[in-house]
């Protein structure tokens, strides 16, 4: 099993400049790579067999290939009465007892489980829309970020170069960049709102998909948490049923319809119902991290000194009147900048860069203006 996503390692790989901070790695990175490997393990039949298994009685001449590929394809369905408190026919009828099964199921009560077939896919199609901001802000970003701060990863050893490349620094957050820094900024805070618009929508889409999905399993991850397993696989079989019913129509000689009966176990609904709890914490999760992570994008936008202290608070020991006078002609999008090559850099070069600073606008001030041209 664990060569079907050995794949995924690779992409969950430590870069030696991250461009996506914690938040966002766990949105679009992480999320990514547990839908992915959700997806291989519900395709790999190896491991769990053929999604859908019928059973037929002995007279009917009829091809098992056939009766599997039609109740796939058409839906099999089940009673739909389910509730909450399921009665003993209702239970009867979920634990397939063929006393109950073999009654027939007027149409208007059937629930057609037809969702079975596109799980695959919509793992599949989730995997890409999650992955999409994280596309577009490497796409944008246009890698900035690594031509700032990779040679301090490779040169780290050299303490001459690390020197050489600090006044690189210097003289490029000393130069006049606050318009690219600000779309830089602006365009990593539309990847932010996408992350929180994609996690939205998927949670409004997955309960349509599965009818119900969050307000019945919300029910029964406490039955879980209580140890009421019972209670667990009776809200479960609402949304992701076992046993099913089948109705396969043939042509007969004269003519007209012959209608069989069959009925059907769906074994990936044992993975389904076990991977979907999963996720339903999973999503309830990193939507929450992304609105907070938005409210603190908010805070540092419309609060300076929000953003004085947390700069102070990465620079450590460095005195505050130095740090305002590093930080004088800085804007918000040479800050976000800043603090973005403050996390891919260690503490001690970091606060170095702020002194560097502090040394270029203590000599700006000293010298007057015009002073060069004399």
């Amino acid at each position: 099993m664990y060569t079907a996503v050995k794949p995924l390692s690779k992409y969950l790989q430590f870069k030696s400049v991250h461009i996506y901070d914690a938040i966002f790695t766990l949105h679009s990175k992480c999320t990514v790579a547990l839908l992915l490997a959700c997806t291989f393990l519900l395709s790999s039949k190896q491991y769990f067999g053929d999604p859908i298994q019928c059973v037929k009685q002995k007279d009917v001449d009829i091809s098992m290939d056939y009766i599997h590929a039609y109740c796939w394809i058409y839906g099999a369905y089940m009673q739909d009465n389910v509730t909450l408190a399921p009665s003993r026919r209702v239970n009867a009828l979920l634990q397939c007892r063929p006393d109950v099964v073999g009654r027939e199921v007027p149409p208007e009560n059937r629930r057609y489980i037809r969702y079975y077939q596109w799980v695959v896919l919509v793992l599949l199609l989730e995997s890409f829309v999650f992955y999409l901001p994280a596309f577009l802000w490497k796409l944008w970003e246009g890698g900035r970020l690594k031509h700032l701060c990779d040679d301090f990863h490779k040169i780290a050893v050299c303490k001459d170069k690390s020197r050489s490349h600090l006044r690189i620094l210097v003289n490029y957050f000393t130069s006049d960049y606050k318009e690219t820094h600000f779309r830089y900024f602006v365009i990593y805070v539309f990847c932010e709102i996408l992350n929180i618009s994609i996690s939205l929508v998927n949670i409004l889409l997955l309960d349509v998909f599965f009818g119900g999905f969050w307000a019945r399993y919300y029910d029964a991850l406490l039955a879980l948490y209580d140890g009421d397993f019972e209670q667990w696989n009776s809200i479960t079989m609402q949304v992701f049923p076992k046993c099913s019913k089948c109705e396969v129509f043939i042509g007969g000689a004269g003519g007209s319809d012959s209608k069989y009966d069959f009925l059907c176990l769906l074994p990936l609904n044992m993975l389904n119902e076990k991977i979907f709890a999963f996720l339903w914490m999973w999503f309830i999760f990193v939507t929450g991290l992304v609105s907070l992570k938005f409210l603190y994008r908010l805070v540092t936008v419309f609060y300076p000194g929000m953003r004085f202290q947390l700069m102070r608070a990465r620079t450590r020991f460095m005195p505050k009147s130095h740090l305002q006078l590093a930080l004088r002609n800085c804007s918000f999008g040479d800050w976000f900048v800043l603090m973005r090559v403050g996390n891919n850099i260690s503490p001690e070069m970091f606060r170095k860069l702020l002194e560097e600073l502090y040394e270029a606008q203590s000599l700006t001030k000293r010298v007057p203006p015009g002073a060069d041209e004399i």
